[in-house]
C-alpha cells in the first residue's frame, strides 16, 4: 500500500476535509483527492462520507486509520533507525501526558531530551483525561503517553516510571502550627480547591481525607488545572498538588505541608505493543524508567485523568 496515499488519507481524517488537508501536507487538493480515490479503489470501499462541507470516516475508514498511522510511523522509524546508525538521531517524537504531569515531570524530561537530541522535533499533546490519552496512543497519534499507572488498559504496553509525591498547598498566611501528625494541617472544615471527580488527583484527595476521617469541604471544583495555584494564592482554599508545583508555589507565598499518610501515585509511560522508534526508545532510556520492559501491560481498569 502506497505510503503517500496513506499519508494523504490520514491528513484528511485529521483535518476533517480535503481543503484543510491539502494545505497541511502542501499538495494541491486535486492531487490529494486523487490519492484518496486511488486508495479507495485499491481497497474496494469508500473511506470517507461527505457531511456538509466536511467529511467523516466510514466504518472502513475508521478501521484503517490506526493501522495507517502505524504504517507511517514504521516508515519514520525505519528512516530514523538508519540515521541513528549513521550517528544522527533525527525525525520526530509524538507524546502526550496528563495535565498534572505536563509541567512536572514531562517538561523537564523533554527539555533534557532536546538538549541531547536537537535534531528531533517533539510533539506534545494535551488530552483532557486518561481515556483520551489512551485513545491517542492506541490509534497511533502519540507513541508515548505519561499517565497514572493505576488504570492502564491491557491493550497497551507500560513502562514503570516510578512515583510522584503530592503535597498540600495552603493560602498565604495559613496557620499550620501543629501540622505534624495532624494530616498535614487539614481538618474538618478545611476548604479545598479540587479537580473534578474521576481524576487521579481527586481520587488521591478523597482517599487521603477518608484515611484521616475528614469529610471534604469543596470550595472550588475546577477542571482548569492552571487555575488551581492562582485560586490557592488568592485564598480560595487548600489544594493537593504534585510536589513540583508546590516548589513553584512556595516562593509566591503558598504554605506547603506534607500529608500524613503520604499521597503518592505510580506513573507509567504507555505505548502500543511492539518495538519503540529509536527516538522513543532513547527518550525512555534518558528518562530512566524502571520496572517492566516495553510491551508488558500493567492491567486494566476504569479511566481517570490528572
Amino acid at each position: 500500500m502506497d505510503t503517500n496515499r496513506l499519508r494523504h488519507f490520514v491528513a484528511v481524517a485529521d483535518h476533517g476535509g480535503f481543503t484543510a488537508a491539502s494545505r497541511a501536507v502542501f499538495v494541491s487538493q486535486p492531487a490529494l483527492s486523487l490519492a484518496v480515490k486511488e486508495l479507495e479503489r485499491e481497497l474496494g470501499t469508500p473511506l470517507f462520507a461527505r457531511v456538509g462541507r466536511g467529511v467523516r470516516l466510514t466504518a472502513a475508514g475508521a478501521a484503517l486509520l490506526g493501522p495507517a498511522r502505524q504504517a507511517l510511523r514504521d516508515v519514520e522509524t525505519g528512516r530514523a533507525a538508519v540515521e541513528a546508525v549513521a550517528g544522527v538521531l533525527a525525525g520526530s517524537l509524538s507524546m502526550c501526558s496528563l495535565p498534572t504531569l505536563a509541567a512536572d515531570p514531562m517538561a523537564g524530561l523533554v527539555g533534557r531530551f532536546r538538549r541531547h537530541h536537537p535534531g528531533v522535533r517533539v510533539d506534545l499533546a494535551a488530552p483532557e483525561d486518561s481515556r483520551s490519552l489512551f485513545d491517542l496512543v492506541e490509534d497511533g497519534a502519540c507513541e508515548l503517553g505519561l499517565t497514572d499507572a493505576l488504570d492502564v488498559p491491557d491493550s497497551l504496553g507500560a513502562i514503570d516510571f516510578g512515583s510522584q509525591s503530592l503535597v498540600f498547598i495552603h493560602p498565604p498566611g495559613t496557620d499550620v502550627a501543629g501540622a505534624d501528625g495532624a494530616g498535614g494541617a487539614v481538618a474538618a472544615g478545611t476548604p479545598f480547591v479540587a479537580a473534578p471527580e474521576g481524576t487521579s488527583t481527586r481520587r488521591l484527595l478523597d482517599e487521603l481525607l477518608a484515611a484521616l476521617g475528614v469529610a471534604p469541604t469543596l470550595a472550588v471544583v475546577s477542571a482548569q488545572r492552571e487555575a488551581i495555584l492562582p485560586l490557592v494564592l488568592t485564598g480560595a482554599g487548600t489544594a493537593l498538588v504534585p510536589e513540583g508545583l508546590a516548589r513553584l508555589a512556595a516562593p509566591l507565598g503558598a504554605v506547603v505541608t506534607r500529608p500524613e499518610p503520604p499521597a503518592v501515585r505510580r506513573l507509567a509511560l504507555v505505548h502500543r505493543p511492539g518495538a519503540l522508534s529509536p527516538a522513543a526508545a532513547r527518550f525512555c532510556e534518558m528518562a530512566g524508567p524502571r520496572g517492566d520492559p516495553p510491551g508488558r501491560g500493567t492491567g486494566g481498569g476504569a479511566p481517570d485523568d490528572g
